[in-house]
């Protein structure tokens, strides 16, 4: 079953996932960690700028 979503709201989704972890990175003392959250942000940005991966 496939179910719909408003692109905006997924969107605003990737978007806040994006600005968390980007936050998680600048509180991290460790370098492996940082960076870590760094390439999820990257992620969520990527995906927040292809807009089949909004509407999948």
């Amino acid at each position: 079953m496939q179910t719909h979503t408003d692109p905006r709201a997924s969107q605003t989704y990737l978007t806040r996932r994006e600005q968390q972890e980007r936050a998680l990175a600048a509180r991290s003392d460790d370098a492996m960690i940082r960076r870590i959250h760094l390439e999820l942000a990257d992620r969520y940005a990527a995906m927040a700028r292809v807009p089949q991966a909004i509407a999948a």
